[in-house]
C-alpha cells in the first residue's frame, strides 16, 4: 500500500519515525513535492480563511498527494511531552482536512497523546499499525525499529546538523567571505525548514557569510533550564522550545544576532517573541529581528530585511557600541 506524507508541519522533524514505522510495516511511503506556489495556491483556495499559512500549506500538500497514494498520512498531534500541548490547529487537524478538501482524501489518522506519559503516547501507533492489519507483535517491532531510527536522527540534530542537511542533502556551508559570525535562526521547523515559506532564508545567510543554528540545535535540558526562570509552566511545548533555545542562544552567547522567524497570526509565537525580545533587551542587547510571514510574502521585501539585518550585524561588529553624543563635532571651536 501507498501512503502518502505531507512535506508539511513537522515532517521535517518526526519523517524519521513516520516512514520507518510503515516501512517495517512494509507499505511505501510517497512524499509530496517540496512547497511550490501550487501548492500553496491550492491549500489557500481550499482551507478557510482565518487558518495560518503553515495550515493552508498542509492542505495544499494533501491535495498534491490524493492521486498518488492509497491513504494519506495526517498526525493528530495533542501532547508530544507530559503536561504539555501545542497548537489547537494541529488537533482539530483531520477534520479541517476532510472538510475542505474535495474529492474526499483518504486519511489515515494517527492519534498522538503524551500529555498522561510519552509511552502512552505511542500506543496511537500501535492503533494504526492493526488498522492498516498487521498483527500487534509486528507492529511494536516495526514501531521499535522505527524510534531507533528517530534516536539516531535527534543525535545528529543536536549534534550540530539540521533537516535540510539530513533530508534534503542542502549544504548550509559560509559562503563567499569566510566564517563573518554565527546567527541564531528561530521559529517552527515547519517556516524554518520549508525553503519555499522562508523564502531560502538558511541558504541566503549561509551565502552572506554566516553560519547558523536552529533550535534543534539545543539540548533539551538547556531549554528546560533557561524557561524556569518564569515562575508558571510554559505548558505549550513548541512555544517553550522556540524561547528557550533563544535564550540559550543568548545566554551562552552563541550567536551575535537572532532572526525570529513567524507565521501571521501564530497565537503561541505571540507570546514566544515577546518573552524572547524583553529577555535580550533587559540582559543581552544583541541585534534581533522579527520577520512575519503569510502566503502574501515576497522575495524583495523578505531579501530587504535579511541584508539590512547583515548590515547591522557588521556595523556592529566595526563600531562595537561606540554611539557619538548628539551633536559632536558639528561645530568647531
Amino acid at each position: 500500500m501507498k501512503i502518502g506524507i505531507p512535506r508539511a508541519l513537522l515532517w521535517s522533524i518526526y519523517l524519521p519515525l513516520w516512514k520507518a514505522f510503515f516501512n517495517e510495516l512494509g507499505h511505501e511511503v510517497v512524499l509530496s513535492p517540496p512547497t511550490n506556489k501550487k501548492i500553496l495556491n491550492d491549500g489557500v483556495t481550499a482551507c478557510v480563511d482565518d487558518a495560518c499559512l503553515p495550515v493552508k500549506i498542509m492542505h495544499g500538500h494533501v491535495i498534491d498527494l490524493m492521486d498518488r497514494a492509497d491513504l494519506i498520512f495526517i498526525p493528530r498531534l495533542i501532547s508530544i511531552c507530559p503536561r504539555e500541548y501545542i497548537c489547537p490547529k494541529f488537533i482539530g487537524l483531520p477534520e479541517m482536512i476532510r472538510n475542505s478538501v474535495a474529492g474526499g482524501p483518504k486519511l489515515l489518522v494517527l492519534d498522538f497523546n503524551a500529555h498522561k506519559s510519552i509511552r502512552h503516547g505511542y500506543d496511537g501507533f500501535i492503533a494504526i499499525g492493526r488498522q492498516l492489519g498487521a498483527r500487534e507483535s509486528a507492529v511494536r517491532r516495526a514501531l521499535a525499529r522505527a524510534m531507533k531510527a528517530q534516536d539516531e536522527y535527534t543525535a545528529r540534530l543536536l549534534g550540530g546538523s539540521n533537516p535540510l542537511m539530513l533530508l534534503e542533502g542542502m549544504a548550509l556551508h559560509a559562503g563567499i567571505g569566510g566564517n563573518k559570525g554565527t546567527i541564531g535562526l528561530i521559529g517552527h521547523p515547519y517556516l524554518l525548514y520549508d525553503r519555499f515559506v522562508s523564502m531560502d532564508a538558511c541558504r541566503k545567510l549561509a551565502q552572506m557569510g554566516y553560519r547558523l543554528i536552529f533550535p534543534e540545535n539545543i539540548l533539551p535540558e538547556q531549554i528546560e533550564r533557561t524557561c524556569s526562570i518564569y515562575p508558571k509552566k510554559l505548558f505549550w511545548s513548541y512555544g517553550k522550545h522556540l524561547l528557550g533555545s533563544g535564550l540559550a542562544m543568548l545566554e551562552k552567547g552563541m550567536a551575535d544576532g537572532i532572526i525570529v522567524l513567524s507565521s501571521f497570526g501564530c497565537g503561541i509565537d505571540s507570546f514566544m517573541v515577546e518573552l524572547l525580545q524583553r529577555q535580550n533587551q533587559r540582559d543581552f542587547r544583541i541585534p534581533l529581528t522579527v520577520i512575519t510571514l503569510d502566503e502574501h510574502s515576497g522575495n524583495a521585501g523578505f531579501d530587504t530585511r535579511l541584508e539590512a539585518f547583515v548590515d547591522m550585524l557588521e556595523w556592529r561588529d566595526h563600531n562595537g557600541h561606540y554611539f557619538s553624543p548628539h551633536g559632536e563635532g558639528l561645530y568647531i571651536c
